[in-house]
């Protein structure tokens, strides 16, 4: 399973942003990334810190897709147009 290292946070209008780093067998890819505030009451309810959100969310794509089919800048809310059952599966593993 790849490596997700999520850097610093950045508290924007009604998000946070990240820097995400994927170590994959021998390669790095990284990602700028923000999630809603909305969609982390969504996904986890206030249990568990943003950054934790964040690597959830990319264990599910790691699950859905190779690191090199995640576009490089992305809102998570995009995440549900190509994966509707994100929702779901964060909220079952309490994106925590």
């Amino acid at each position: 399973m790849p490596e997700i290292e999520v850097g610093e946070e950045q508290e924007g209008p009604n998000c946070w942003s990240y820097d995400v780093t994927v170590f994959d067998g021998g390669r790095t890819h990284r990602y700028a990334v923000t999630l809603s505030w909305s969609d982390y009451d969504l996904w986890s309810g206030g249990s568990a810190p943003p950054s934790k959100v964040i690597e959830r969310a990319f264990l599910f794509l790691l699950d859905n897709e190779p690191p090199t089919a995640i576009m490089s800048k992305f809102d998570c809310s995009v995440i549900r147009r190509y994966f509707p059952e994100v929702d779901a599966w964060m909220k079952k593993r309490g994106a925590g």
